[in-house]
């Protein structure tokens, strides 16, 4: 397999002849927004793909860059739609501070987004190639995985989406990963669902479990 000459712009000496940098790691020919565009399309709609031909030696900067626009977006869109939603609850409510609690978080999410999301794109990388070295998957490394996590980012558009957009961005982003993680790696499908997946039941099962033990603590 060659590399196409109209993909090998930045690749650097260690990627594999025939990967292609996404196009928001090839701004200077696509321009910013298209090739924002493009990345989004690409993740949402062939992750199989999009994330089998990526290269893995190239750094993390771009894919960071890439999950922080897209999150802070994301961040912004939730904070328009809770103002759009207290807007119609402030004609029935009895209490204002019931109505404005929801846009003031939202909005104070949307001005720490860039930290919010950095800091849960590596937690979600370092959390799942943990779970692939258990397993035998980390076949092309600690970048491999945080660019599937960052990348895997495009899925918080969905919040564009009224009443549904948070449900189908978590679920898109959980197939999304999925998908990346066995296509970039080259492991069994089963790992990557393990790696994403048992770290999340842990979480919820250690979070459900001091739920109840302060219940029961109030109840005594």
């Amino acid at each position: 397999m060659t590399i196409d000459p109209e993909f090998d712009q930045g690749m650097g000496p260690d990627a594999t002849a025939g990967l292609q940098l996404p196009p928001w790691e090839r701004k200077e020919r696509y321009g910013f927004l298209n090739a924002l565009y493009l990345t989004i399309k690409d993740v949402l709609l062939a992750p199989g793909r999009f994330f089998h031909r990526m290269p893995t030696a190239v750094g993390l900067t771009q894919p960071l860059q890439f999950a922080i626009v897209v999150g802070v977006i994301a961040t912004f869109v939730a904070w328009m739609w809770s103002l759009a939603s207290s807007s119609v609850r402030v004609l029935f409510a009895e209490n204002i501070s019931d109505v404005i609690g929801d846009p003031v978080l939202s909005f104070f999410i949307f001005l720490f987004s860039p930290i919010l999301v950095g800091l849960g794109v590596f937690l979600q990388a370092g959390l799942t190639h943990l779970m692939l070295m258990l397993l035998g998957g980390d076949k092309m490394g600690f970048e491999a995985t945080f660019r599937v996590s960052a990348y895997g980012e495009a899925a918080s558009v969905l919040l564009l989406v009224p009443v549904c957009g948070s449900f189908l961005a978590v679920i898109w982003s959980l197939v999304i990963t999925i998908i990346g993680l066995y296509s970039i790696h080259e492991i069994e499908p089963w790992k990557a669902v393990v790696a994403i997946l048992l770290p999340m039941v842990f979480c919820f099962t250690i979070i459900g479990g001091s739920f109840v033990a302060l219940l029961a603590t109030g109840l005594n």
